[in-house]
Parts: structure tokens; C-alpha cells; sequence
């Protein structure tokens, strides 16, 4: 068996909360440092760390002193999350402000142990009625310093050592006809569709099931597109799809209704042009982390199935967001050009999934370097004066 087979006999074990039984067993220091690499590298240490645990092994005195001291660490952190994603609910809540928090602590529920799931930062989208209040809240009333995203899709900031992000329309989709069906359509959905999760008590707005799972396989695709994307999200989506048919008891408790195959989730994937990328990404989930394929909401083809050791040899590759793979530390012009080549050389590999989202993002690049070019010109004169 080898690393990779290996680390995803265990992370399967953890994702569905079957502990492997290896009781008695040993491993050696140089094995589990192996392991835990290729762990950091897909942003899935804890859930790692956590198999390893109950699955009896026995292991080198440093590896048991790490393993206990990371999952510490991760729900330590994770209970951070989960406090500020309270406040700024509560926060919103007293102002009449809207707003959906989706992808990271709301996600964390749909797992086994909620604890061990990597957290970043805290994504909301605001109503968009509501969105100058917002803004002035942020900006004026509690003086942060925000970041505005070069297209003006979301606002950055930071509290308390927490990285937060507000979003007018969640996701930017290169092919414009895409970006218009999700503006649209989806977005309206969304608003219409509020579900809550509960988070130490207070009832979280997020995302209803079926729209959670379309909107992380968006994340996890034009990830793939650009830099790369790890296993963590892929997990994410599977966490997503597997809470449609079932019911789940965690932190919070909720339900969600069973998967159609077809229906709206169709509808909305034709929309987007990402139907066949939906299928032939879905082939990590049921290939490699052990979702049932009767459970995945639509039938993956035998061509999905094909293409999937070459999907996964990009995620070994590159990792959570591209982090594995070392680019130039060149800025500027330089850097845009190696971040072209990327978009290129991924287009080339897996444009097929979604041919026209895929070659719209060359021409995206170009405008979306225009657009920056000119914020940062804008800015120089407004200095000088």
C-alpha cells in the first residue's frame, strides 16, 4: 500500500467516523511524519491526527505528543470560530442587516467530530439591500481597515486576529453568461431559501442543503482552475452531499432534505455550464473518500471515473489552494504572467469538465489585471493631489 492509499484509508476513517482497527500495531516516526505531511499539504492534519488516534496504533512517544497537542489545537481555534461567527450574527441581527455565513464553521457541523475540521476564515454575504449599511458599519463605525477585492465582489478585514470576508454575490464565475445565471437566479434562491444552523445556541443563517452543495463544488472548481484545491474541500462537498440524506446530530441539530437526482440541482448546474464538471469532479468523492455512489446526486460516467487518478495526481500535486507546488517569488508583471500560465495549464488539463467557465478565465485575467492596474493609477493621482 502506498502513502497516498494509506493517508486515505485514514482520512476516510475519519470523514465518516469509522475508526480503523489496528490495535496493537505499530508505526514508526518516519512513516507518521509522511503522513502528516501529505496531511498539512491537504489542510486535513487534525482529521489525520484523530484517525491515527482511534485506530489503536501504536505510536512513537513524539507522534503521540503531537497528534494530542494539534487536535487540541484545532478545536481550540475552531471554538474561536465558532464565537466570532456568533458575534457578528448577533451583531447583524441588532443593525437589520441580512446576511448568509456559509463555507467554514457552517460546514463544520456536517462533520463526524465538527472540532477537527481546519477552519480559515469567516465568509458572509449581505443582502443587497442592506449592503451600504454594512459597508458603513464596517468602514465607519468600527474603523477597520477593509480591503476591497480588485472586482468589488467582497470586502476583506480582520478583528481579533480572525479573518473575515463580505461578499455581495458569493462567487465570480469567469464566462459572463454564468456569472448572470448566478447573480440572477441563485442568488434570488438564496435569499429565499435561508436555512439556519445552530452554533452555541444561536441559530446561524446559511445556506439551504441542496445550495451549500452546489456552492463548495463552485469553490472547489474554479480553485481547480486557477491554482489547484486540496482534499479538504473536496471532504467539505462530501460532508455537503452526504447531510442531504441524512440526519445529524452535532454541535447544532438540523435537518435537511434527501438528494433528487436531477431537479433543481440540474437546473442550476446547466445554468452555470458546470453539469459534466459536477459528475466528473464527483469522481474524487465516491473513488477516493468513500461516499456511496448511490448518494451522490447524479450518475458519474465511466469516462468521470477514468479521469479521476489524473484529478487526484493535481490535488497531490498542489494541495490546499496550490500551496504545495513552489512558484517564482516574482511580483507584478512577473507574477501575473506565471499565474496566466497556471490558468493555462490547468484549462488544458481539465477544461473538458467545463470547456467554456475554463478558457473565459484567460480573458478574465487580462481584464481582472486591467481593472487592478487602473485602482492602482487611480490611487497614485489621488495621493499627488
Amino acid at each position: 500500500m502506498t502513502r497516498e492509499e494509506t493517508f486515505l484509508r485514514f482520512l476516510r476513517s475519519a470523514i465518516w467516523g469509522k475508526p480503523e482497527q489496528l490495535t496493537g500495531r505499530e508505526m514508526t516516526l518516519n512513516q507518521y511524519q509522511s503522513l502528516m505531511k501529505l496531511a498539512q499539504q491537504q489542510a486535513v492534519a487534525a482529521l489525520l491526527a484523530q484517525a491515527l488516534i482511534d485506530s489503536g496504533l501504536r505510536l512513537p512517544r513524539q507522534a503521540a505528543a503531537e497528534v494530542f497537542a494539534l487536535t487540541e489545537a484545532t478545536r481550540q481555534r475552531n471554538k474561536e470560530m465558532d464565537e466570532a461567527v456568533v458575534a457578528l450574527c448577533r451583531e447583524m441581527e441588532e443593525r437589520n442587516i441580512r446576511i448568509v455565513v456559509f463555507k467554514g464553521q457552517t460546514l463544520a457541523p456536517l462533520y463526524p467530530d465538527p472540532g477537527l475540521r481546519q477552519s480559515g476564515d469567516i465568509d458572509f454575504a449581505c443582502h443587497p439591500d442592506d449592503w451600504d449599511k454594512a459597508e458603513h458599519y464596517f468602514r465607519e463605525e468600527l474603523k477597520l481597515e477593509i480591503e476591497d477585492n480588485v472586482t468589488k465582489k467582497h470586502l476583506s478585514f480582520e478583528r481579533n486576529g480572525i479573518e473575515y470576508e463580505l461578499h455581495r454575490s458569493m462567487t465570480e464565475f469567469c464566462r459572463p453568461k454564468n456569472q448572470h445565471y448566478w447573480d440572477r437566479v441563485v442568488m434570488p434562491e438564496i435569499w429565499e431559501t435561508i436555512d439556519f444552523i445552530e452554533i452555541n445556541g444561536t441559530r446561524v443563517p446559511t445556506l439551504s442543503a441542496e445550495i451549500n452543495a452546489i456552492y463548495v463544488f463552485v469553490h472547489i472548481f474554479h480553485h481547480l482552475m486557477s491554482e489547484g484545491i486540496g482534499l479538504r474541500q473536496f471532504c467539505d462537498w462530501a460532508m455537503a452531499i452526504a447531510s442531504q440524506s441524512q440526519f445529524k446530530v452535532q454541535s447544532s441539530e438540523f435537518r435537511v432534505d434527501s438528494p433528487s437526482r436531477g431537479g433543481i440541482l440540474e437546473k442550476h448546474l446547466k445554468g452555470l455550464g458546470l453539469l459534466k464538471a459536477y459528475t466528473g469532479l464527483g469522481a474524487i468523492l465516491t473513488d477516493y473518500l468513500g461516499l456511496p455512489e448511490e448518494e451522490f446526486p447524479l450518475p458519474i460516467s465511466q469516462d468521470d471515473h477514468r479521469r479521476a487518478p489524473k484529478l487526484l495526481e493535481d490535488i497531490w500535486k498542489k494541495g490546499n489552494f496550490g500551496k504545495n507546488k513552489k512558484y517564482g517569488q516574482a511580483r507584478g508583471v512577473i507574477h501575473g504572467i506565471e499565474h496566466l500560465g497556471r490558468i493555462f495549464q490547468q484549462a488544458w488539463k481539465f477544461g473538458h469538465y467545463a470547456p467554456a467557465e475554463a478558457w473565459w478565465r484567460v480573458p478574465y485575467m487580462f481584464q481582472w489585471w486591467g481593472k487592478k492596474i487602473l485602482r492602482v493609477c487611480t490611487a497614485l493621482m489621488k495621493n499627488e493631489e
